[in-house]
This record gives C-alpha cells, sequence and structure tokens, in this order.
C-alpha cells in the first residue's frame, strides 16, 4: 500500500467522525507495537481493535479494522487522531478534517458528502452506502434527541431517492430506513417540533413512500401516534379517508379500514365505530375481529353464521386461502357445539393432500356396516388423483390396493414416496416395480452423468432390500447383456462396473 495522507484515504464524513471519536475519548490507550506500527482499541457500537502503520511524516502505508465497515472507517481515523496527538506538533487542528465553516449545517454538509452522486448504484455501491449511513445514524444518535431531529429530514428523502435508483439485493439501503425510521420514532417521544411535524405530513403526502418500501405506513404509524396524543381526530380521519379513496382493495385497503375503526374507537366514538365495523365485515380482518369476539362470548350460532357467511364471500372473489382459514374454523366451532361435521371434514380432508386429522373426523361420521361402502366410493371418486388415492391407501394399510396402483401408474416419485410403508412379504413385488422404473430410464438415459444416478439409486436399493439383492445382480447382468454390443453405450457398462454390480 502506497503511503496516502488520511485526508486523502478517508472521505470527509469519516474523517469528521473520527476526529469526534478522539475528542470524545473513544480511543484507548496507544501502543507501539514496533517501527511505524500503532494499535488501540476503539469504542464505537462495541469494542474494535484497529492498528496502523504510518511513516515518519505519518502517511498510512497499511491498517485495518475489525468492526463490519470494511475500509478505512472512522475507528481507523481516530487511532491516526490519537497518534498525531503525541507528535510535537500536539493536538490536530479541525481542519485536518475539513470541518465545515461555522454557521453551516453539519448533518447537510455530511450527507451532500456521503451522497455523492445522483446515478444509479450498483449492488456494491448500494450496499457500502448502506453501511456508511447506518455507521453515521449511529454516531447522530449518541448526539441525542435533538440532532436526531435536526438530521433525519435531511437524511430520508435523500435515502428514499437513492432506494428507488439502486440494487439493494443485500438489503443494506433498506436497513438503512428501517433504522431512520425508528430513531424518527425516538425522536418524537418528547414534545414535537413543529418542523418536524410538517416534515412528516409531507412524507406522507409522497405515495413513493408507500410504493416502494415499508416506510410510508411506518411514518403513519408515527404520526398517528401524534394526532392521538393531541387529540386532533379529524386530522387524523381525514388523512385514513383520504389514503382508503386511492387503494380499492388488497391489505393496503384493510389496513387502512382498520386504521379507521381504530380512529374511531381511540376518539371514543362507540357507536360510529360499532356501524364502521359492520359496514366493514367482508374485509377478512373485520370478520376475524367478530369471529373471535363471538366464540370469546360462546356465541356459537353467531360464530358459524359469520364463517359460512365469510366461506360464501371468500369463494365468490377467489380468495382460495381465506375460504380455507374459514373452513378451519368452522370445523373447530362446530366440533364444539356437537353438530355434524361430514361435509366441513371431507372438505379440509381431501382438498389438496391428505389432511388426516379431517379425514379421521369424516370416517367416525359413518358407522362400521357404511364404512366399507364409502370408502369405495370414495376412492372411485378420486379416481384421477393418484397421489391422493395412494396416501389415502396408505393410511388404511390397503396395500394390496396401493401395489396395484402404483404397478398402474409407475415412477420413480410414487415409489420412494410410498414404497417403504409396505411390509416384508410385498418386498418382492416393490423391487420389480423399482426394476421396470430403472430398465426404462436406462433405456432413455443417453450419458454417463445420468447412467451414474441411475446405478447409484440401485445401489442404495440394493442396501434398502438386501433378501432381493439376488433380483437386482439378475437385472444388472441383463442390462450389461442387452447393451454390451449397442454403439455408444461403453460408458453404461462402465458405470455399471463402478457401481459394483
Amino acid at each position: 500500500m502506497p503511503r496516502i495522507h488520511p485526508l486523502h484515504l478517508f472521505p470527509p464524513h469519516i474523517a469528521e467522525r473520527g476526529l469526534l471519536y478522539f475528542q470524545q475519548g473513544k480511543v484507548g490507550a496507544v501502543q507501539k507495537t514496533s517501527a511505524g506500527r500503532y494499535r488501540a482499541e476503539v469504542c464505537g457500537s462495541e469494542n474494535y481493535s484497529v492498528w496502523l502503520k504510518l511513516d515518519s511524516d505519518l502517511y498510512i502505508k497499511d491498517g485495518g479494522c475489525d468492526c463490519p465497515y470494511g475500509g478505512a472507517c472512522k475507528h481507523m481515523a481516530a487511532l491516526w487522531y490519537a497518534v498525531r496527538s503525541q507528535t510535537p506538533d500536539g493536538q490536530p487542528d479541525e481542519t485536518d478534517a475539513q470541518q465545515p465553516k461555522q454557521g453551516g449545517n453539519l448533518y447537510r454538509q455530511q450527507l451532500s458528502r456521503i451522497f455523492s452522486r445522483t446515478r444509479y448504484y450498483d449492488y456494491h455501491e448500494a450496499a457500502d452506502l448502506g453501511i456508511r449511513l447506518q455507521d453515521w445514524l449511529e454516531d447522530v444518535a449518541q448526539e441525542g434527541t435533538a440532532a436526531l431531529a435536526q438530521a433525519l429530514p435531511l437524511l430520508i428523502p435523500r435515502l428514499q431517492d437513492a432506494f428507488e435508483k439502486a440494487d439493494d439485493s443485500d438489503g443494506m439501503l433498506g436497513d438503512a430506513m428501517y433504522m431512520a425510521i425508528d430513531l424518527l420514532e425516538e425522536a418524537v417521544m418528547e414534545n414535537v417540533p413543529k418542523r418536524l411535524i410538517n416534515f412528516l405530513d409531507k412524507c406522507l403526502d409522497d405515495s413513493r413512500y408507500f410504493d416502494f418500501s415499508e416506510a410510508g405506513n411506518k411514518i403513519y404509524q408515527i404520526r398517528a401516534r401524534i394526532w392521538r396524543l393531541r387529540g386532533e381526530w379529524q386530522a387524523w380521519q381525514d388523512y385514513v379517508a383520504k389514503r382508503l379513496a386511492v387503494t380499492k382493495s388488497g391489505w393496503e385497503h384493510e389496513f387502512w379500514a382498520i386504521e379507521g375503526w381504530q380512529v374511531l374507537q381511540a376518539k371514543g366514538d362507540t357507536a360510529a365505530a360499532q356501524d364502521y365495523f359492520r359496514r366493514h365485515l367482508r374485509l377478512p380482518k373485520f370478520r376475524q375481529i367478530a369471529v373471535e369476539q363471538a366464540v370469546g362470548q360462546q356465541d356459537w350460532t353467531e360464530a358459524e353464521r359469520l364463517l359460512r357467511e365469510g366461506i360464501s364471500i371468500a369463494e365468490d372473489e377467489g380468495t382460495l386461502g381465506t375460504a380455507h382459514k374459514w373452513k378451519l374454523q368452522l370445523f373447530d366451532v362446530l366440533k364444539e357445539t356437537g353438530k355434524n361435521v361430514r361435509e366441513i371434514a371431507a372438505d379440509l380432508a381431501f382438498s389438496t393432500s391428505l389432511s388426516l386429522p379431517h379425514y379421521e373426523a369424516w370416517k367416525a361420521t359413518f358407522s362400521a356396516a357404511e364404512w366399507p361402502h364409502e370408502f369405495n366410493r370414495l376412492l372411485a371418486r378420486l379416481s384421477g388423483q393418484y397421489s391422493l388415492r395412494a396416501e389415502i391407501l396408505e393410511h388404511e394399510q390397503e396395500f394390496d390396493r396401493l401395489l396395484a396402483l402404483l404397478q398402474q401408474h409407475l415412477s420413480l416419485y410414487m415409489m420412494e414416496r410410498f414404497a417403504p410403508s409396505f411390509p416384508e412379504p410385498y418386498h418382492d413385488q416393490i423391487v420389480a416395480c423399482y426394476l421396470k422404473i430403472f430398465a426404462a430410464e436406462i433405456n432413455k438415459a443417453s450419458n454417463r452423468k445420468q447412467y451414474r444416478q441411475l446405478f447409484n439409486q440401485l445401489k442404495i436399493l440394493r442396501r434398502q432390500y438386501s433378501a432381493q439383492r439376488q433380483a437386482m445382480e439378475d437385472f444388472a447382468d441383463e442390462i450389461r447383456e442387452r447393451y454390451s454390443d449397442k454403439p455408444r453405450r461403453p460408458a453404461l457398462l462402465e458405470e455399471l462396473d463402478r457401481a459394483g454390480f
């Protein structure tokens, strides 16, 4: 590393922070470990081990720090100032850190240096910017609430601009934004300056904070707390109504609808809140609250009504996940009241894969005499759903019928899924199924990698079914004989030998 003057190595804002750390006494005892080499512990968010190698003019030749910054950091700068203070020149001049002129806005100038470009930030640049901003925020937070109230309105808009034109795959810029908003929340815990409220309102009127990240909702929560504490109900209601007007559906609409209800509750307008709640029962969050209230009061009739209505609405809207959730709750309500669960249990048991608790509940609604006939009807209904039928046959230990199904629909996936459940008397037939599949796959395979994979699977099968070992050895001999004179198949025979057959 060539000799570099600190003002060229450290970005100006890093040099400023390093000087501040030194002046605050965060540099521990400086040790001169060898000629021109210095070491110290520097206290940041935790203690970091820092070292520098300097020449006789205090130009930096090498250095390092175990903090996560990954470059010429403020801890290294702080150590440089500590070493510099021990020279005959005495304490460092503030101009060494390129301090802004007296009367200037320190935070604005620092951010101008950090955001040194307006073009697109690539992955590495975005990650570096995010780390630098988190480091800067950490320092500002140490200066107290007043500093945060002054610095954050300068940072957040610039950070939002950068976020929109950056590859933030690493999430560092997003982390910086969330850190900034968390600190913003701290800054409004006490008496909130008017300029900070104006800043919050300006952010809430900027759709980018909602469109590109969750920052808008987080900023809204801070502003809502101020409205609540000051009893500014109309302003709060007006803002929520404005958000509802531009979000007609989806989770955002549901979020703002819930907020509208909470405004009325916080205001203490019980009648209006109840009316508002009833008018929004089509939305799942409101219906879930109503169901929980009915269950809590053991009003099972109302809970059932709400759930059946919710299922109908969700199915009409095509929101099958919501419909499934309501069905699960309806099943529990019907069980609680001792009502017949046959229909809902069947729906839940066979919707996609087999749900054993609901299958057993459905089965329990039939008598022992009714069950065989109903079981055959079930299998007939599921004739095209081979995997689901196989799951049911496996659960019922109907191995003859399960084997017939596997033989009819031979596939390696089905065999690997269901073969382990068969008891020993079926192992000859299970291995025979596997060998038919292997024969077909070997015939289709065309390269060494595929041959090796198939014969490795055959080796595993030989270990699993040791009593059928001879059948697999005979199969290998048949393969060898069948392909011994085939062109372009030497690799197959080599992999067969390599697999130990």
